[in-house]
């Protein structure tokens, strides 16, 4: 409510300059006039926007990716007056961007047109809409004497225009990379990342190779041809930034019939993927805001896929088949950011832990929603979990904006210690080497920080040095958003993403022994 009517006080103060400045192109009898018109145009502009999100998400992906693309571009004909060159550019790049997605894999049933595509159609129908209504409230609204076209396509321009800069920015300041998890490929563990443009990428952490790259990252840019051929790395790197939907969470799930890998983020959408083959297989729609949080629950004997993000409630998905189960703790009034499977000592059920934007902690039992344990976590955003045990009993690690780590205990909801680092944490994962478990945390500080939950003490930090030498280091150990630990024994590492533009590694013996 709130948002909204500040959209209808920009718009009237946008409309009260444009009849201040150009008299002729917006006449009307006295303020309330202008002020019902800038009602109308904002209001309507909104509710249609948001009512076209929710009808598109709640559509199959192949057909959501067709309407929000052509659809953006037959209301952009429409005010323009002229179809046959926009909806001729419409169609090409409609058939441009299936032909691209069928080359990399894709099929109609796998959300054939990239985050890239579907972000070009947002913006046109955020120009689009709001001119078209102010062109059918100047058409309605008593008092309006006469009006010009080009005050509906400024609204729509400064819309458009502050979505765009909007993106911008945030490309600019988003990670290259925000997920990291270990999935089994070829035979063997692999490190699976995400990145900008929903990059989803598979390398070999004993070599530091790519073995397979999925997703999209520039199918705009590779399209139109802006790029020369070859592309120097660096150029493509910064062209990359500015391509839409960050890969905010990964995750692997191991059904009866295969290996699947899970990618979500800013894209709403939650895709799977075949990570032997690198193909899509299909993307669950439904969510309707930003996910930034994906994890393997087993229910039943079933393996199922729990996500979380921006709206309220934790939805819990069957990957095989594609569809939704349920959905749990609609009634949380805040986002989700972290989950993770935990399992209790009193039943050996598996059971979900979410990880708020309030600041607390909930555990749902995913068979059925109801909610097991709530806990007043921290003062701030909960960005990650992690979960392991000690001596037969079970723990939960969280860490949060107020850069302190905080061990839980699942049956009590008691804290069992707490580590209090300088700055913000977004990254927790277990490291368990030769029958020792260690919890790793790390985010805008320098390093990552080693505790101990047995002994609730800190172990030290691994990637730390000389504050100077960290700067001057182009791989510095820092600003990290995801880890995990990839294999064991002497074949473990320790894979970091975050603002580096490579996913870092660190091998786990030989650190641990010069740590100890």
């Amino acid at each position: 409510m709130v948002r909204l009517l500040l959209t209808v006080v920009a718009t009237l103060l946008l409309l009260v300059v444009v009849r201040w400045s150009q008299p002729d192109a917006l006449r009307v009898d006295g303020f309330w006039s202008l002020a019902t018109v800038a009602l109308v145009t904002a209001t309507g502009a909104a509710l249609t926007l948001r009512l076209s999100r929710v009808l598109f998400t709640r559509l199959a992906p192949w057909v959501r990716g067709v309407l929000s693309t052509a659809v953006a571009f037959v209301l952009l004909a429409s005010f323009t007056g002229d179809f046959g060159p926009v909806v001729i550019v419409g169609a090409v790049l409609l058939a441009l961007s299936l032909l691209f997605s069928l080359l990399r894999g894709g099929t109609l049933r796998a959300e054939p047109f990239p985050p890239d595509m579907l972000a070009v159609g947002r913006l046109a129908g955020r120009f689009a809409v709001p001119a078209l209504w102010y062109l059918a409230a100047v058409a309605v609204v008593p008092g309006v004497q006469s009006a010009q076209r080009w005050p509906g396509a400024l609204l729509g321009g400064v819309v458009a225009g502050g979505t765009l800069v909007t993106g911008a920015v945030l490309a600019f300041t988003r990670p290259w990379h925000a997920a990291v998890t270990p999935v089994t490929a070829d035979g063997a563990v692999r490190a699976a990342y995400g990145g900008l443009g929903h990059l989803v990428g598979i390398g070999d952490p004993h070599t530091g190779a790519d073995l397979r790259v999925m997703g999209s990252s520039g199918v705009l840019l590779d399209l139109a041809g802006f790029l020369p051929d070859p592309t120097p790395d660096a150029v493509r790197r910064q062209a990359g930034r500015l391509t839409p939907g960050l890969v905010r969470a990964l995750c692997a799930v191991e059904t009866p019939q295969r290996t699947l890998l899970a990618s979500a983020g800013y894209g709403e959408a939650v895709h799977l993927w075949d990570p032997a083959t690198g193909k899509a297989v299909r993307a669950l729609a439904g969510h309707l805001a930003p996910v930034n949080a994906l994890c393997a629950v087993p229910v039943d004997g079933t393996a199922l896929l729990a996500s979380g993000g921006g709206e309220r409630g934790v939805r819990i998905w069957d990957p095989e088949a594609g569809r939704q189960v349920r959905m749990i703790g609609r009634g949380v009034r805040a986002g989700v950011q972290a989950l993770c499977t935990v399992a209790r000592d009193d039943g050996g059920r598996a059971l979900l832990a979410a990880a708020y934007t309030d600041g607390g902690i909930r555990v749902w039992d995913p068979a059925d929603g109801r909610p097991i344990l709530q806990i007043a976590a921290h003062s701030s955003s909960v960005n990650a979990l992690c979960a392991g045990t000690v001596d037969g009993a079970g723990w939960l690690a969280s860490a949060a904006n107020d850069g302190t780590v905080r061990l839980w205990d699942l049956v009590t909801g008691k804290a069992l210690g707490s580590f209090d680092d300088s700055s913000p944490r977004y990254a927790l994962c277990p490291v368990e080497l030769d029958g020792e478990v260690l919890v790793a945390a790390a985010g805008d500080g320098v390093g990552i920080s080693l505790f101990d939950p047995a002994t609730k003490t800190r172990r030290g930090s691994l990637g730390t040095g000389p504050v100077l030498q960290m700067l001057l280091n182009p791989r510095p150990t820092g600003w990290i958003r995801s880890m995990c630990q990839v294999g064991s024994g002497d074949d473990a590492f320790l894979m970091f993403a975050g603002y580096d533009r490579a996913v870092g590694q660190i091998r786990l013996r030989p650190a641990l022994q010069a740590l100890a």
